[in-house]
C-alpha cells in the first residue's frame, strides 16, 4: 500500500508540476529548436542570395560601363568632326535609354523564390492515434506470416523477403507501432512504405516506389534509391526496439521514431515515384528476422 501511494503522489507532483513547466516539455523544446534552425537556415538563405545579386549586380556594371564608354568614344569623335546626323542623334539616345534600363534593372537577373517543401517544414501539433488495424498479408520471398497477420518472419534462411500490410493509405494520417522482435546481428531490415500498384519483388527495398529506411550504414530509400544518412539518419535501430512509422498522406510525408532513442527522421514522399494508394512495406534478410505490429 505504501508503494502505491508513493506512486500516486509521485503522479500527482508531476501533474502539478506541468502546470507551470510546459515550457520544457520534449515537444515545446523541439519546436523551440524548429524555430532557431530555420531563422538560421532564413539568415543562411538571405546572405548568399545577396552576396550572389551583388556579384551580378557588379558584372552588370562592368558591362554598362563598357558599353557607355563606346558610345563616349562616338559622340566625342562625332562632334570633334561635326559629322552627325538626327538618325546618329537617335540611335546614342536608344542606346542611352536600353543601358539605363540594363543598369537599374538587368534583364537577366531575377528573384525567384523556390517552392521547397524538404527546406522548410512548418511544425504542427496534431493527435494520432496508434492504427490497430493493418495486418500483414502480401509475401514475396521465404517468408511468412503468423498469429493472424501481426507477425512476420524470415524462414531459416537469409536473403531478402518483401512483406507488406492490406491496409491502403491515401488521406489522413496513421501511425503504425512495429516491434524488431529478432534481426539478426542488428544487421539489417527495412521499415517503410510502398505503393499498392508496385510489383511485389524479394528486394523490394529497391522498387520505384520504395521509400524508407533501413538498419545498415544508415541507409534511407527515396523512390528505391539510397541515401545515406539523410536527414541526419543514425541507424541506431536495434532488436527488440519498438519503432512508430507515421504516414501523413495530408502532407506526403512519412516518419519513424525510435521509442527507446527517442529520435525520430522523416522523409518527403514524391508522389511521382510514389502514387497513393500507399501500404505498409517491410523487407527482411536474416534468418529467422521477425517484426510485429502492435495492436
Amino acid at each position: 500500500m505504501d508503494d502505491v501511494i508513493y506512486h500516486h503522489d509521485l503522479l500527482q507532483q508531476q501533474l502539478n508540476e506541468q502546470d507551470t513547466t510546459s515550457s520544457q516539455h520534449p515537444l515545446m523544446m523541439e519546436i523551440n529548436n524548429w524555430e532557431r534552425e530555420s531563422v538560421e537556415m532564413i539568415r543562411r538563405a538571405a546572405e548568399k542570395a545577396r552576396c550572389d545579386l551583388d556579384q551580378l549586380l557588379t558584372s552588370n556594371k562592368k558591362l554598362v560601363k563598357k558599353e557607355l564608354e563606346k558610345i563616349s568614344t562616338q559622340l566625342k569623335t562625332s562632334k570633334e568632326a561635326d559629322d552627325y546626323s538626327e538618325k546618329n542623334l537617335t540611335g546614342w539616345l536608344q542606346a542611352l535609354e536600353k543601358l539605363k534600363n540594363q543598369l537599374s534593372t538587368p534583364r537577366d537577373v531575377k528573384l525567384q523564390k523556390t517552392n521547397d517543401k524538404i527546406w522548410l517544414r512548418r511544425p504542427e501539433i496534431v493527435t494520432v492515434s496508434l492504427n490497430s488495424l493493418d495486418k500483414f498479408e502480401i509475401v514475396c520471398g521465404n517468408a511468412h506470416i503468423l498469429e493472424n497477420g501481426l507477425v512476420a518472419e524470415h524462414k531459416e534462411t537469409t536473403g531478402h523477403a518483401e512483406v507488406c500490410g492490406f491496409s491502403k493509405y491515401s488521406t489522413g494520417t496513421h501511425k503504425i507501432g512495429l516491434k524488431i522482435e529478432k534481426m539478426t546481428n542488428n544487421q539489417w531490415m527495412f521499415w517503410g512504405i510502398i505503393s499498392q500498384n508496385t510489383t511485389a519483388q524479394k528486394s523490394s527495398y529497391a522498387s520505384k516506389s520504395a521509400n524508407g529506411w533501413a538498419k545498415c550504414t544508415n541507409q534511407v530509400y527515396f523512390n528505391g534509391k539510397n541515401n545515406n544518412g539523410y536527414n541526419n539518419y543514425q541507424g541506431d535501430i536495434v532488436e527488440n526496439d519498438i519503432v512508430y512509422l507515421t504516414l501523413n498522406c495530408d502532407r506526403q510525408i512519412i516518419e519513424l521514431e525510435n521509442e527507446r532513442t527517442k529520435q525520430k527522421y522523416s522523409i518527403p514522399i514524391d508522389l511521382n515515384g510514389c502514387p497513393f494508394p500507399w501500404q505498409l512495406h517491410i523487407n527482411l534478410q536474416g534468418s529467422s528476422d521477425r517484426i510485429r505490429i502492435l495492436a
